[in-house]
């Protein structure tokens, strides 16, 4: 019964208990890709004729998209019963009769990257119940960009919050200047539209770019879905041509690297040497995955890579290692947690846009690994972690944000609590990894309800 609860978390501020575990084994089915599966939706639905997506990832954070999918006119239904080929019927251009109203969830990306394609329409309102996390994230660069080409918005405060109403007025075309020292959800959303614009769009990026490897995927997907584009080798500087259409397509998705990394840091944070975990559907020669694992690598981490296979081998000593997190942002708060446990100190740099997550990823999650009796010191760009190797007491209460990526962290670290770890609000995993809990249990790891 505990199990079956762990598959499907439910309510307010659920309690997770996770017990000392030394020995985890298995071959867990990762979740797919979610950034893979919020542009190969999308691409799908703005394009004239039927797609396939196989596997997409099933999250709170894909069913926000598919709201939004639907929002733009776009049809989406469920091939097979167990949700595995979704078949979108796309619209060839975001279309509305009516003001449309959409719940975007907790889904940062999902929200950035329809408030592009949203100024198509005559009116959008972009809401959130999630007024603490997602409706605290800024969103004025890419509103005041989307200004310059002749949408009108109305947003909550200075920094472009939800809740967000834009409308259509005269939309064009031309050249926009944008930041890309904050998000990089920005530039995709620009990168979306653009090709729906009968003048296209030259972008120049201004103040640097963060996680460039995000806009990479999106310009892969915008590739495979027949869209031209010219681009400098920085990315400063993006061209797309207008009056383009997406062509319908078939998309296969892989694995989620930052959802591996979760099960990877808990392997490795293991002490038993007989702790294993075989992963597979991980993409060969992904950026973030490659940058990924050799970050586990520099730690001393026993890894065997195969292919799309991924063997990780538990009961190494941990070394300290010094790590630039721009590239794998999104995997950063498990590789503090394994970080706790390996021999002298680690930094994880060029991480600021972590303040601005569903919490804030340095500060929030630094005092959370404190309580638990980690010595991690957050920096406004960084996190400095001095391990210690024989674990720690643990025995309280720590508080997951309503975030999912500090919810594994905290999850990985209560493995090597003396006394466990509780962990609330564990309802937030649905967003990205909902059987995560579960999965963890089935791996070998003490997970119950508190």
């Amino acid at each position: 019964m505990v199990h079956e609860e762990l598959r499907s978390l439910v309510g307010t501020d659920v309690r997770i208990a996770i017990e000392e575990a030394s020995r985890i084994q298995g071959k867990p089915e990762l979740p797919s890709s979610k950034y893979f599966t919020l542009r190969y939706v999308l691409a799908a639905a703005l394009a004239k004729g039927t797609s396939m997506v196989y596997y997409p990832a099933q999250s709170d954070d894909s069913e926000a998209l598919f709201r939004g999918c639907r929002a733009l006119g776009a049809q989406l239904d469920w091939v097979d019963a167990e949700e595995t080929i979704l078949r979108v019927q796309g619209v060839g251009y975001p279309q509305a009769a009516d003001a449309v109203t959409l719940n975007v969830g907790n889904a940062g990306a999902v929200l950035r990257l329809l408030l592009g394609l949203g100024a198509c329409l005559p009116e959008i309102t972009f809401v959130t119940d999630h007024p603490q996390s997602l409706g605290k994230r800024p969103n004025r660069e890419l509103l005041e960009a989307l200004s310059t080409l002749g949408a009108t918005y109305q947003a909550e405060g200075a920094e472009g919050c939800l809740p967000i109403t834009l409308r259509r007025s005269a939309l064009h075309g031309g050249k926009v200047r944008i930041s890309g020292a904050r998000s990089s959800q920005y530039i995709s959303a620009l990168l979306f539209l653009a090709p729906l614009l009968p003048e296209g769009l030259e972008i120049e990026i201004i103040d640097g770019l963060k996680s460039q490897p995000f806009v990479r995927s999106t310009l892969q997907v915008l590739h495979e879905a027949g869209i031209q584009f010219e681009h400098s080798a920085d990315l400063s500087h993006l061209s797309v041509p207008g009056k383009q259409q997406y062509q319908a397509r078939e998309y296969i998705l892989p694995g989620d690297y930052p959802s591996a990394a979760a099960l990877i840091s808990a392997c490795i944070s293991a002490t038993d040497p007989a702790s294993e975990l075989v992963l597979n559907r991980l993409k060969p020669g992904d950026e973030i995955g490659n940058a990924l694992l050799a970050a586990y690598q520099a730690m001393g981490a026993q890894l065997d890579i195969a292919g799309e296979q991924v063997t990780v081998r538990g009961g190494a000593t941990l070394q300290g290692v010094r790590v630039d997190g721009d590239r794998i942002i999104d995997c950063i708060p498990v590789l503090v947690a394994a970080a706790c446990f390996a021999q002298g100190e680690s930094v994880f740099y060029n991480i600021e846009t972590l303040h601005y997550k569903e919490s804030d990823r340095i500060d929030d999650l630094c005092a959370e690994l404190r309580r638990a009796g980690c010595d991690v010191t957050p920096q406004r760009d960084a996190i400095i972690v001095r391990g210690r190797p024989q674990g720690i007491e643990g025995g309280v209460t720590v508080d997951g944000h309503n975030d999912h990526r500090l919810l594994m962290a905290l999850a990985i670290v209560g493995m090597r609590c003396r006394q466990g770890l509780a962990l609330t609000g564990s309802e937030h995993i649905a967003k990205s990894y909902p059987h995560f809990f579960a999965q963890l249990k089935e791996l070998g790891v003490p997970v119950k309800l508190a």
